[in-house]
């Protein structure tokens, strides 16, 4: 797919109150296919879907490896799947096309944009080897490398700093509901994504949030 043949306008950053765009990967940048819960689901059963869910905090904040979770839930659980087979399910995602224009468009508007996501080390390794993230924003907050994940607000109070922005002048852009509540209540601008929604509507959506800024930079 590529940019729309007219995509909704983006106005500059210096006429908003937004400096800062934050976007998540999987689901918004990315394409997952599968919904997560129902993958996990098929491959190992909803008590490990659940397992996964509840103790995968410690591999997105970088405390643990993503096999050694899968590892102690295979053995726990006694699930017929190795880790390694397991494992398999996080190297799938395609990168949209038009959401990765959008973030260039961004940044020639001057925008800073920022790649707000939730990663153990392994996927986020194979995201910058297979899928090519490394300077596509201006800056990159893997949750492992900042040792706090998303919703805990220490994730985007951190984000903020890093970007050295204040929480009104962000745009933050996820497609979990709990993302966006926590992202919400410290003040930051936020855009729930239907995940797998697309490009364009991505873009559609990132227009009219920053057009709403720039009325808003006018009745300053």
């Amino acid at each position: 797919m590529s940019t729309p043949a007219s995509p909704a306008p983006l106005p500059p950053a210096s006429t908003t109150t937004v400096r800062a765009v934050l976007l998540d990967a999987d689901g918004v940048l990315q394409l997952i296919g599968t919904p997560w819960h129902q993958a996990l689901t098929e491959a190992a059963g909803p008590e490990f879907c659940e397992a996964l869910l509840r103790e995968e905090v410690c591999a997105l904040e970088g405390r643990e490896s993503l096999m050694e979770v899968l590892t102690r839930l295979v053995r726990r659980l006694h699930l017929s799947p190795t880790p390694e087979e397991l494992a398999t399910l996080w190297w799938q995602a395609t990168p949209d096309p038009v959401a990765r224009d959008l973030v260039t468009r961004l940044r020639q508007a001057g925008y800073l944009t920022v790649l707000a996501t939730n990663q153990q080390r392994e996927r986020m390794e194979w995201m910058r080897t297979h899928l090519h993230y490394d300077g596509l924003c201006d800056l990159d907050a893997y949750s492992c490398t900042l040792g706090v994940a998303k919703p805990d607000p220490r994730y985007f109070t951190t984000v903020l700093e890093r970007a050295g922005v204040a929480a009104h002048e962000a745009l933050f852009v996820d497609d979990n509901a709990e993302n966006i509540a926590s992202a919400a209540s410290l003040g930051i601008h936020t855009l729930h994504h239907r995940a797998d929604a697309g490009g364009e509507v991505l873009w559609a959506g990132v227009s009219q949030e920053l057009q709403r800024s720039q009325r808003a930079a006018g009745e300053d």
